[in-house]
């Protein structure tokens, strides 16, 4: 296979496959935003019965407004009922308003590798026809790099929503101040934007992460890696893995990552393990927080590793001539190139429902922006789009999921103490 003397870049890769992925999933949910009132229902039962059997958290919520943002995020994220348990959510309660829609932002969480935003916006309009585009996060003037979009919302009626945004920082951030200001975009689509500005200032003590070393390697079909360290936050766990630079074969993903608890409870993946450093041969796997438990070892499960031969893991277009130059052998779908687009038709049947085609490199060995993504769905495939920047050169374009196990179910033991 030919293959274009191109270095890849170093920098900005995280924030283009979290950006790529956010939009991707909040393509698939939007179909799902509305929640029947017999949802909501079923979910506040869940609730309350998660309150019978804690006390504690049934005390605290009590005194918490925004109900509903609360059971929304502990039915999908077991690290949240831990936080709640252990008081460390922040209320805020701070409100403002710009053409037609309130925002109160009710509380956040916060620690070192991002925040939580819970919040209720209410309309003089129809609500269902707007949309969270964006939000950002400044601390001061400037503004924090990171990545934030809209979380599952759930509706209420048309004038009224109540929700939660997570915005995870690229790097593990020092609160050398405590006074922020997040900014909404939102857009509707007969208003147009509507951007609303909440200031708000940290109380709580910052919870320290809890770093463990590690160093435990894995032989999965003759692939190395190594889990060096294990870092915990109230938000999340993180598992750095470092994978042995004599390896055959270039490791794509890890699926179905999880921490069985000492009750048998399972903490999963909390976003998509991906690492600005993957073809530096470095990766950050991201669970559901334990950092209110305190275990002598944790039992973590891999559900598969896959990977592809190295040098065989990107497509080679040419977007002046629109042309497909390369591709791997084990890679048989259409690709298409238009303008600055490649699309590629997955088949449903395929195991290998996404490819995140979200890294291009140059001819001159510079990164190629990424735009936007999309997927639709048509009868037999799953068309995945990938926007570029305008450019009419060739590109490397990186393949940054492919279903290939080399190895599967693996259960590991690492000792804390």
């Amino acid at each position: 296979m030919s293959k274009l003397p191109i270095d890849v870049p170093k920098e900005k890769l995280q924030q283009v496959r979290m950006d790529m992925f956010r939009k991707v999933q909040r393509e698939k949910r939007t179909k799902k935003r509305t929640f029947s009132v017999a949802i909501v229902f079923l979910l506040c039962l869940s609730f309350l019965f998660s309150i019978r059997v804690s006390p504690t958290i049934a005390s605290y919520v009590a005194k918490i407004p925004g109900f509903q943002q609360i059971v929304s995020a502990v039915a999908r994220d077991k690290g949240i009922q831990d936080i709640i348990d252990n008081e460390y959510y922040e209320e805020i309660n701070v409100t403002q308003s710009k053409n037609g829609l309130s925002l109160t932002l009710q509380g956040v969480i916060a620690d070192q590798t991002g925040l939580v935003f819970f919040y209720d916006a209410n309309a003089s309009f129809d609500i269902l026809k707007l949309n969270l585009e964006e939000v950002q996060l400044f601390q001061g003037d400037e503004r924090i790099e990171g990545a934030g979009g809209g979380g599952d919302g759930i509706t209420k009626n048309k004038t009224h929503i109540s929700s939660s945004v997570e915005y995870d920082f690229l790097e593990p951030f020092d609160y050398t101040s405590k006074d922020f200001k997040a900014v909404f975009h939102f857009n509707d689509k007969d208003k147009g934007n509507i951007e609303i500005t909440v200031p708000f200032t940290l109380q709580n003590e910052i919870a320290k992460e809890k770093i463990f070393t590690a160093n435990q390697t894995v032989n999965v079909g003759g692939q190395k890696f190594t889990i060096t360290q294990i870092r915990r936050s109230p938000l999340e766990m993180a598992l750095d893995i470092e994978v042995d630079e004599a390896n055959t074969m270039e490791i794509l993903s890890f699926d179905d990552i999880a921490v069985v608890m000492q009750d048998g409870e399972l903490r999963k993946s909390k976003r998509h393990p991906l690492s600005k450093n993957k073809r530096e041969g470095k990766f950050t796997l991201y669970l559901e927080s334990n950092y209110f438990h305190d275990p002598e070892s944790l039992k973590i499960i891999i559900g598969a590793v896959h990977a592809v031969p190295k040098g065989e893991d990107f497509i080679e277009v040419d977007f002046g001539t629109k042309e497909v130059l390369t591709k791997p052998d084990y890679f048989d779908w259409d690709i298409s190139v238009t303008k600055q687009d490649v699309s590629v038709a997955i088949n449903n049947r395929a195991k290998s429902r996404f490819l995140l085609l979200t890294d291009a490199v140059k001819e001159d060995g510079t990164w190629l922006k990424f735009k936007n993504a999309t997927v639709s769905q048509e009868e037999q495939y799953e068309i995945e789009t990938t926007q570029f920047e305008d450019y009419d050169g060739k590109a490397k374009i990186y393949i940054n999921y492919f279903y290939n196990p080399i190895g599967e179910n693996i259960e590991l033991n690492i000792p804390l103490q």
